[in-house]
């Protein structure tokens, strides 16, 4: 790939960076392997491969299996270069994309999935993805995966693996090592008492950041962990996967037992979700384009629906396509290109701004960005794909906004 003029990488987004197209959160950490292990059925495992090149998984993640992507393709990496000062950049230009850069400065490694995953779990994961990781903001987008090709990616990071016995621990002893290790510092565990207390190892600033952005919610591991598989984590998570941020904890053989026993086995309280952030009026006051673009697209919709001429024709995957979605050339750079729409399933244009549909006033554009807060909600809307794409929700008053310069007929 040609290097862009550093000129053009400073004009590729609302952070001066070449298309920084959204995360593709695939699972947990796995396993991959470049070749497929022993007895695996290798037609099923090529078919995965392919998938997993298809839909750009190593555009975010480590340990595909994959050859890297370029830094300029690569929506991780290239924040993380740029907050370790190895971006070839102005550093006064450094400094103002450090301050706007608030997502996607870490996805966890895909290595050694095989080594702890349950593979039906990574295939529901990928057809209905969820937040695992209460310390980071983006999620796992939501991917045009059939069933099928969620099998397949699934058989080709996760080989089959035989039962396993679930470990018969002391649950209650289990609960205390949970607290008294510290791991509340980092994980939650919903519905179970899991409260905060100092590690009993010390622990540089930077290795705690990483560990606590990381880190599951425990609640969920249970569904996630092959049972033998966790009782090894816990006691060498580095010999099981070499680039966790995962702190040794030192733990037993029976201490690891029991708080295995404990995260797969003790009683959790249900946990309703919350409820729908409220659809706020439209404003009073004048709302123009400038304000709109200033305040959510140029700082959120631009990584994804992009003007391609910034970044050697990448308009990110929602304007030139990307991830596994054709391109729908819906671009958000300019009033006049927002005012084009998109391409509907059949190549026409439509707009963002015309009601959804004869049952339903929403504007398209809010329409689907509050499917996003009910997708957090784990209550995706059928028909819709909520937007931004595995980054948060906008918030009531951020589309209370564009709703307010839409009803008012968008002025410049």
């Amino acid at each position: 790939m040609r290097a862009a003029a550093p000129h053009r990488l400073m004009k590729a987004s609302p952070l001066g960076l070449p298309l920084l197209a959204l995360a593709l959160w695939c699972a947990w950490p796995t396993a991959t392997a470049s070749h497929p292990a022993a007895g695996v059925d290798l037609k099923a495992y090529r078919r995965g491969r392919a998938l997993v090149e298809a839909f750009e998984c190593n555009r975010c993640h480590d340990g595909t299996g994959l050859a890297d992507v370029p830094r300029a393709k690569h929506c991780v990496r290239c924040h993380q270069d740029i907050f370790a000062g190895r971006f070839e950049a102005p550093e006064d230009a450094l400094a103002r994309w450090r301050g706007n850069i608030t997502h996607l400065t870490r996805v966890p490694s895909l290595t050694a999935l095989d080594a702890r995953m349950r593979r039906d779990w990574l295939r529901d994961f990928l057809l209905e993805p969820h937040d695992l990781r209460p310390g980071m903001e983006a999620t796992m987008p939501r991917l045009a995966l059939t069933p099928s090709q969620a099998r397949a990616v699934a058989a080709y990071f996760i080989p089959p693996t035989p039962p396993e016995p679930t470990p018969d621990g002391d649950v209650a002893r289990g609960l205390r090592l949970l607290n008294t290790r510290g791991c509340g510092t980092c994980h939650r565990f919903s519905g179970a008492p899991l409260t905060a207390s100092p590690l009993p190892t010390p622990l540089d600033a930077a290795a705690l950041k990483r560990g606590m952005a990381l880190a599951p919610d425990l609640g969920v591991t249970r569904e996630r962990f092959r049972p033998a598989a966790l009782v090894r984590w816990l006691r060498d998570p580095v010999g099981v996967k070499p680039d966790t941020a995962m702190p040794p904890i030192p733990l037993t053989e029976a201490e690891a037992i029991d708080v295995a026993t404990a995260i797969l086995k003790a009683p959790r309280a249900p946990e309703p979700p919350p409820p729908m952030p409220p659809r706020l009026p439209v404003l009073e006051r004048r709302v123009t384009y400038d304000e709109v673009s200033a305040a959510v697209f140029r700082k959120v919709c631009w990584h994804c629906h992009s003007e391609p001429e910034y970044a050697n024709g990448d308009g990110g995957p929602g304007n030139t396509g990307g991830f596994g979605f054709a391109g729908r050339g819906l671009n958000l750079a300019s009033y006049t290109a927002a005012s084009m729409g998109l391409k509907d399933a059949h190549g026409q244009r439509r707009s963002l701004f015309t009601p959804r549909s004869e049952e339903d006033p929403t504007p398209y554009l809010i329409a689907v960005l509050r499917a996003r807060q009910a997708e957090e909600r784990g209550r995706p809307v059928p028909g819709l794909r909520g937007m931004p794409l595995g980054l948060p929700a906008l918030s009531p008053e951020a589309i209370q906004l564009i709703e307010s310069w839409i009803a008012q007929g968008r002025p410049r």
